[in-house]
This record gives C-alpha cells, structure tokens and sequence, in this order.
C-alpha cells in the first residue's frame, strides 16, 4: 500500500509539472477506480511538494541575489576609498575610507553562502 502511494505521487506529480490540472488528475484518478480517501492524499502529498520545490527556489534566489549585492557593495566602498586615495576625487586633502560598505558586502556574502549550506542538508 505504501509503495503504490508514493508511485502514485510521483507518477502524478511528474503529470502535475507537465501541465495536468489537479482536477484532470482527479478524474483519472477515480476512473481508475481508486478510493477518494487515497486520491485526497495523493493530491495533498503533490501539492506538498510542489509548494517545497517554490520555497526552495526563492531560498536559492534570495541567496544569489545577497551575493551580488554583497559584491555590489565591496566594489563600491573599495572604488570610493581607492579614488579618495589616489586623488580621483576632488575633496582637498582628505581621505575617504569606506569600510562599512566593504564590511556589509562581505557579511552579505556570507550570509549567502550560510542560505546555501541550509538548502544542501
């Protein structure tokens, strides 16, 4: 009974990502002659997943999207520092040192590397 649950979650769940309605799935379901308690669950189980395969694309994205802004930002504090540095910028004898923005950028980046190890286990 358990091994045809979950060939039938991923039998129709692989239906389901290529473009079957939950309803389609339904009525092949109980044309088949399956009870309505084991297609409840069945459409349950695929909606679980489909939901968890979301959260963890976001999860992936949020990670990419930290990681360029961390870089984003170490490249603008490093480029402003630099140019106070060598006198790209007019600013009569004073130095600009922005290290928060470097600082932030790497925390950020870290941080991204941090959401990935999460998604991994």
């Amino acid at each position: 009974m358990a091994q045809d649950f979950k060939e039938l979650v991923e039998f129709y769940h692989a239906k389901k990502i290529e473009g079957m309605d939950f309803s389609q799935i339904r009525k092949e379901m109980s044309e088949k002659g399956i009870e309505e308690g084991l297609i409840k669950n069945v459409v349950r189980e695929i909606d679980n997943k489909i939901l968890s395969g979301d959260v963890k694309k976001a999860k992936n994205i949020k990670a990419k999207e930290l990681r360029l802004i961390g870089w984003l930002l170490m490249i603008i504090g490093g480029g402003i520092t630099l140019a106070s540095y060598f006198q790209w910028l007019n600013i009569k004898g004073y130095y600009i040192v922005s290290y928060g923005p470097v600082i932030a950028g790497y925390l950020m980046i870290l941080a991204a590397r941090k959401v990935q190890r999460k998604k991994l286990q």
